[in-house]
């Protein structure tokens, strides 16, 4: 018996073009921490108040390598909520917003100059900045870049069996809501 394929319209037949779904792994994306100067060193620079995009653009940066998991960015506000006895429905508000606080997860590197950084950060009552280079520039284009600036606290060492990786966790706690420098063509 033969088959016959029959010819179906699609979108791109009928001159329409889709529109393209594009979703980012978090791989070869990259974490950078601030520092005094431009020559891959360690010493991480305060900054203690809040930052624009110039601000951020104008610093120096020192990549954090070995990063095995960064914990969630971006604002939660507070939803308040009022209930009274005469009404029958709770009333609610904004509240308070809290910048985050994820952890990061790094196989320890002793000697990297961004490890370095960020373990002489955790030892200072500072706030630092930092930058998330996403991988999703499009071709000849930029990429995504996350900068936000807090406190570090860490590391702590989750230790773990015979089998498990040398490991170092810090938690930031981020001090401003985060600024987003959007890929661009």
């Amino acid at each position: 018996m033969k088959r016959f394929l029959l010819m179906t319209p699609t979108l791109a037949t009928m001159g329409v073009q889709p529109a393209l779904a594009f979703a980012n792994t978090n791989a070869a994306a990259t974490l950078w921490i601030g520092v005094i100067t431009a020559d891959g060193n360690s010493t991480p620079l305060a900054e203690d108040a809040d930052l624009e995009l110039a601000d951020y653009e104008a610093l120096f940066w020192t990549q954090i390598k070995a990063v095995g998991s960064h914990g969630e960015v971006g604002p939660s506000t507070n939803i308040l909520s009022y209930d009274t006895w005469d009404t029958s429905v709770i009333q609610k508000a904004k509240g308070m917003t809290d910048a985050g606080s994820p952890e990061i997860e790094l196989a320890r590197l002793p000697a990297d100059p961004g490890q370095l950084a960020l373990r002489a950060a955790s030892l200072l009552n500072n706030n630092f900045a930092f930058k998330i280079v996403r991988n999703d520039a499009p071709s000849g284009g930029t990429p995504t870049i996350i900068y936000n600036r807090g406190l570090v606290t860490g590391p702590r060492r989750p230790m773990g069996r015979n089998e498990d990786f040398d490991l170092e966790i810090f938690t930031l706690g981020l001090q401003q809501l985060e600024v987003v420098d959007d890929a661009a063509a």
